[in-house]
């Protein structure tokens, strides 16, 4: 045989075996990056990859799910037109759920595509303000000490570097200077590591320091991700375990589960928490009510306070929350390009909050007039941010308004 054609056959074996190795070490990693990696996979499905988003823990509700009244036609306090107008809207959105509700009863629930009262969701990044929730719970039980205490008193990994100034304030504020986040094709990207690979924490560790933190907002999924590294090392629990006893049981909601990068792993705490859309409503009542479920006080009434409180970096967010407050026609964020969320009017009313995941997943909570708005739904390219609220501002009876 040509000694030349020996060197290539021999150097094409060691390159395909060297291939081998490294798909073989992390099988579970090379297939969510053929499956469950790019956005495009999302877009056409209502219930995108939850059978691939592989292993999941589950987080246990009550025994029996909390019931919420349901309004009669006769006890609806929103105006028919305005709620048929909202489903309207849902269906033209693609959405997979709607579900109303108001002065304390459900005035609407529906379903599309196949969705139902028990079928979970995927939540993308709402799942942000549930890990704000915990941080408060924590802090309040003394597990952590405040909001203001460096990331790096729980993760000593940051402890002799730069990165130890960073406070769990800037990670929930999204101001904490690490580098930002992009999705690239290169699966050998830590980028591509921190949504689908299988050891997060030391890709979520290995983000760099690039703006003093507390100086710029920058949207950023390694945030959420270090704030429950937090919360399993200074609760000494697992994120599921913790969240089920101090959040979901209390709550009366319904068995959930979270995304984790490898068995017995870390939570995703930036997305991939798989909740029915009726266990999103009572989230959202639980903050309407200031913290509190069936006479139970379940997050600290400032927390919540503060939650929704703006951040000197971004007039619009708070705590891993978004604020309603400061007009903006279109809000769009630089790791999510091709994404945005349009506002042709402002809310009509001028104290909405709301749990954003990407393309149109929303829980909005209006307490002036004890309204609360789940949709969920196929991902929107261009998500209508103020016009699903206002329709159903517009229906809110005047007798009912404090």
């Amino acid at each position: 045989m040509n000694y030349w054609l020996k060197i290539l056959l021999s150097s094409c074996a060691g390159l395909l075996t060297i291939f081998a190795v490294i798909v073989l070490s992390d099988l579970q990693f090379w297939d969510r990056y053929l499956h469950a990696y790019k956005f495009h996979t999302f877009v056409e499905n209502p219930f995108p990859t939850i059978e691939r988003l592989n292993p999941q823990e589950t987080v246990r509700g009550a025994q029996q799910a909390r019931l919420i009244t349901r309004a009669k036609e006769t006890e609806r306090t929103i105006k028919q037109e305005s709620l048929q107008a909202a489903v309207r809207f849902a269906e033209d959105s693609n959405s997979t759920s709607l579900i109303v509700y108001h002065d304390g009863k459900i005035q609407l629930e529906k379903y599309w595509h196949g969705a139902n009262d028990r079928r979970p969701v995927y939540s993308f990044s709402m799942h942000k303000g549930v890990v704000a929730l915990l941080i408060g719970i924590a802090i309040a039980d003394g597990d952590i000490g405040s909001l203001d205490d460096p990331i790096a008193k729980y993760l000593t990994e940051w402890a002799n570097d730069s990165r130890a100034q960073i406070t769990i304030r800037h990670a929930l504020q999204m101001n904490s200077g690490l580098e930002p986040m992009s999705f690239p094709n290169n699966p050998f990207s830590k980028h591509v590591k921190r949504q689908i690979g299988t050891n997060l924490a030391a890709i979520a560790l290995s983000f760099r320091l690039q703006d003093e933190p507390g100086t710029v907002f920058r949207y950023n999924g390694v945030n959420p991700t270090l704030l429950v590294m937090v919360l399993e090392q200074a609760t000494g629990k697992r994120y599921a375990n913790y969240l089920s006893e101090k959040f979901w049981q209390p709550l009366g909601n319904h068995d959930a589960a979270v995304w984790l990068d490898r068995e017995g792993g870390l939570a995703r705490g930036a997305t991939s928490l798989f909740a029915v859309p009726m266990d999103w409503i009572r989230i959202g009542e639980m903050l309407l009510n200031n913290g509190r479920t069936a006479n139970r006080q379940i997050v600290p009434n400032d927390w919540i306070q503060q939650m929704k409180t703006p951040s000197t970096t971004n007039p619009r967010y708070g705590l891993l929350t978004w604020i309603g407050i400061d007009y903006a026609e279109e809000r769009t964020l630089d790791a999510f390009k091709g994404f945005a969320a349009i506002s042709e009017k402002p809310f009509v009313a001028k104290d909405v909050f709301y749990f954003d995941g990407l393309g149109g997943q929303r829980v909005y909570v209006i307490p002036s007039r004890k309204l609360i708005i789940v949709r969920t739904g196929v991902l929107a390219r261009e998500w209508q941010d103020t016009q699903l609220p206002n329709i159903l501002l517009a229906g809110v009876l005047e007798s009912t308004v404090d």
